[in-house]
Formats: structure tokens, sequence, C-alpha cells
């Protein structure tokens, strides 16, 4: 069943036998080794800063959705609700759990491989992995970085099934497959495609055991809502504390509210992520075409998953570069075959993993130093001029609230939601109104960053901040904070006068246009 470039191992030498230990600790050091360089860095991506924060303030007993609003599902929020419980409320620990993550993905990804090509060459599927995670923002804690161990593992378990000998061990892959997929789903849901494509396999399967179609039925439907499961714990839970509305509105309703991009920032956003996927697309593709000779079933299983994850990336209409880390995944597995080539398969690996390096700039040891000691700095002046009061962080990192342990201003407290046009109406409050609050209450500092920020600014929100600033606040400093784009220089501000009144709770401005969830 497999010849040529691909190595022959029998299926009981393939994903379900048990792997050299050499090679669970090659990709462990791989991982360490390729992530080592941003260990620490408070600042590498805005994102997992935002991410902490909900995660750390849930300690405390604030409530996703409630007190802290953003789109992504519970079970992110979950993580770092954990990764703050168990590491504290830093970077370090993102960092060790993300890496953690990345490591047993690789370890799966290198099992599925196993399937078709020697140890050696499972080996290179996971460390191209590890490595074209970076050209992707991959190398912190993003959201893909997550579930992607949790679609990886989904996969396995459906190889699993299709080489099931009997009902008992296909009902315990199939159930395996979809507790996986679940949990995924609750990270994001873009990787419904995913979960879709490869329980179909699995039903299929399921249906070649039973006979017929009807006589897999009922086994199908039990497996598909154990998958779902997960996803509808976390709609319960809300409903049953009474913030259900909050909780669909902010994960389901606001991402068809945001303002898509213009045909021009779709091509500018094509330029970016070819010469980031192309290497491995290529490899991948090559990879299908090779084990199409030899099994032509297990050929459309990958391609069919790239497809899939293919659909979910393309699901999301706005684009940032790490919403293509869920390709990765298919497309390591799928280049396997490439890399199994005696002559070239090892060089063409190296190619790809290094073009990915060199991408991202790595190692970039000195960025994370400077971004280190830069947050320092803004930390250390933010707190020499709160006195203990409030904090508004207008355009600037999250992380800064975690940093000086400051009380939230409001709800939305991810610069984005506020200081933007694309989310003028996908928020549940009227962003301008919202900012005027916060305003009003005199924050003792607010940090904005020089120039408009962000892409699509929203000027109102702008120039209301600046006339704020320029009447009521003095320029403490201006620091430069490096982060994964290149960084940007932020003003630290100062309320004028004495001493700044403490920090008041007040109800958002809701909507006059559209309903918006409870405040």
């Amino acid at each position: 069943m497999h010849s040529g470039s691909i190595a022959p191992p029998a299926r009981s030498r393939g994903i379900a036998a048990p792997a050299p230990l050499w090679l669970y600790a090659s990709i462990v050091v791989a991982a360490v080794l390729i992530r080592a360089p941003a260990f620490g860095d408070p600042n590498y991506h805005i994102d997992e800063g935002f991410y902490l924060l909900v995660g750390d303030r849930m300690r405390d007993g604030a409530l996703p959705y409630v007190d802290l609003w953003d789109r992504k599902p519970f079970g992110l929020f979950v993580i770092y609700w954990a990764i703050a419980a168990i590491g504290g409320a830093s970077a370090s620990a993102v960092q060790l759990a993300a890496g953690a993550s990345v490591a047993a993905t690789a370890i799966v990804l290198a099992r599925v491989a196993r399937r078709w090509v020697a140890d050696p060459v499972a080996l290179l599927v996971a460390i191209t992995y590890v490595a074209a995670l970076e050209a992707l923002a991959g190398g912190g804690g993003q959201t893909p970085v997550f579930y992607n161990l949790a679609i990886a593992a989904m996969a396995a378990w459906s190889v699993r099934a299709r080489d099931a000998p009997d009902h008992a061990q296909l009902t315990r892959a199939a159930v395996a497959a979809a507790l996986c997929g679940g949990i995924a789903l609750t990270i994001k849901p873009t990787c419904l495609p995913e979960c879709v494509v490869l329980g179909g396999f699995i039903a299929a399967q399921l249906t070649r055991h039973s006979g017929s179609m009807r006589g897999a039925l009922p086994r199908i439907a039990l497996i598909a809502a154990i998958g779902v499961l997960p996803s509808l714990t976390c709609v319960a839970y809300f409903i049953a504390i009474g913030h259900g509305a909050d909780y669909l509105f902010a994960t389901v309703v606001s991402a068809t509210r945001r303002l898509p991009p213009s045909l021009d920032e779709r091509v500018a956003q094509a330029r970016y992520l070819v010469p980031r996927l192309a290497p491995l697309s290529l490899m991948a593709a090559a990879g299908v075409a090779l084990l199409y000779r030899t099994d032509r079933g297990d050929a459309t299983w990958l391609a069919a998953w790239i497809g899939a994850a293919l659909v979910g990336f393309l699901m999301v209409p706005n684009f940032y570069d790490h919403y293509a880390l869920p390709l990765l995944p298919s497309l390591c597995v799928a280049a396997a075959p490439v890399f199994a080539r005696p002559a070239t398969g090892a060089i063409f690996a190296a190619i790809v993993a290094g073009w990915a390096l060199l991408l991202a700039g790595w190692p970039a040891i000195e960025r994370t130093q400077r971004s280190r000691a830069a947050m320092a700095t803004a930390t250390e002046l933010i707190l020499s001029n709160r006195g203990g009061h409030s904090l508004y962080v207008f355009d600037g990192p999250p992380s800064l609230y975690t940093l000086t342990r400051a009380p939230l201003p409001t709800r939305w407290v991810f610069p984005e939601h506020l200081a933007t046009s694309e989310e003028r109406d996908a928020i549940g409050v009227a962003p301008l109104g919202e900012l005027a609050v916060i305003l009003r209450r005199h924050p003792a500092v607010i940090v904005a960053a020089d120039g408009d920020g962000p892409r699509h600014p929203s000027p109102a929100a702008h120039r209301l901040v600046r006339v704020v600033l320029a009447r009521r606040y003095r320029r403490v400093a201006s620091v430069y904070l490096p982060d994964l784009a290149g960084g940007r220089r932020v003003g630290i501000f100062a309320l004028r006068g004495s001493v700044a009144p403490p920090a008041a709770s007040a109800p958002a401005t809701p909507l006059r246009s559209a309903a918006a969830p409870r405040s």
C-alpha cells in the first residue's frame, strides 16, 4: 500500500503504535529552542495581553461579555483563567502554556504523519509546524495555538476510527474525536468546517460498520450531540446566570456587524499572506499527489481536511495574519510524503521551516529585551502618576491594566472596540457615547498612541480624545513599545491638578438603533 519515497510502515506501526522517546524529546526541544526568544515578552501581541487580562480578572469574579466584553467563545477565557490561576498573570505563564500546547500539537501531527512516513520524517513535520507558527504571529498565545491541538487530536482520532477493527474501538475513537472537536469549538467557532469534515469521515466509517445509514444514524446522532455538548454547556451556563443574551450577542451576533475590509485591503492581505504560506502549501499539494498514487483514501482525507481548514479561514472577512494559523496542521501533515523523499525531502523541510523563521525575523532576542524594558518603564510611569486611581488605555497594550493592577474604566477595554470605525455597530454600545462616558470620569492616567493608531481608526474617537488630552491632561512621557508588528510610540498622560477622583462605575451607553444585550 506504500511505496516509492513514502516509507512503508505497517498500519500497526503507524498512528496507534507507540512512538520512540527520542521523537517526543526532539519535538519538545525544537519547540523550546524556536519559541524561547519571545519568552517573557509582555507585549508580544496585543491579543494575548487582553486574553490574560480577562483571565486574571475572572479570578476576581469578573465575567466575560458582562464585565469585560469580547466576542471570543468562553472556552478561550477558561484557558486564560486557568493560566492566570496556576501561573499568575504574567506573560511567562502564557508562553509556557502556549509552548506546551504547541509541542503537544506537533507531537500529535508527527503521530498522524507516522501513518505514511518513518519517525525521522515525522520529526521534520513537527518541526515545520513549530517554525511555521512564527511567521503568522503564532509565537505567543494566539487562539489557534490552543485549539489547533484539539483539531489535530480530532484528526488523529478520525484516522484511528478509519482503522478500527470492530464497533467498540470505532465508537471509542468517534467519541474521542467528537469531544476534541467540541472543545475546539468553544475556543474558536471557525474550526466548524474541520469538525464537520473530519466527523463526516467518522460517520462514513460508522455507516460501513453498521451496514446501512439507517442502522448507523442513532450512533451518528449521539456522537454529534457529544460534539456540540461543550458549546451548549457554555450557552446553558450564561442563560442560567441571566446573561444568555450577552453571551449570544457577543459570540454570534456581533461578528456579523463588523464592517468588512475593502477590495484593496483584501488584495494587500493576499500579498502579505502568499509568501508566508506558499512554500508549505506547495509541499502539501505535492504530498497529497504523491500519496494519491499509493493510498487514494488517505489522500482524499488529507485533501478534505485542508479544504475544510481553508473554508474556516475564509469564513472571517476581516484579516489578521494569525487567522491563517489553523491552516498549518493539515498542511504540515500533507507535506510528509514530500519530506520523505530520500534525496531532497530534508532539504525541502529545511527550506520551508527556514523561510518561515526568516519572515518572522527570528530569533529577535533584542526585540524581546527592548519590549520588556519598555513595558517596565511604561508601568512605572503609570504607577507613579496614577495614585491608586483609574487608568484608561485608549490606544495601547491592554496588558498595562494587568501590570499596574488598575481598575477598569469600561467593559470595552480592548482598544480597537472603541477606537476603530469597523466596530461602530458591532459591540452593543455606541462607541463614541461610551468613550465620552469614560472621559467624563477623568481617568488619572490615559495611554494613547501617537498618530491615528490602529487600522480603520475612528476619526471622531481620536479627535475627542485629543481634545480632552489637550484640555485636562499633561504628557508625562512618550515610550516606544516594541511588539511583533514592529512597535508603536505611546504617550502617557496624567490628569492635571492635585488628586484624581477615584474610578467610578457608570452604565454603558446603549445603541439606540439596535437591540443591545443587557449591561
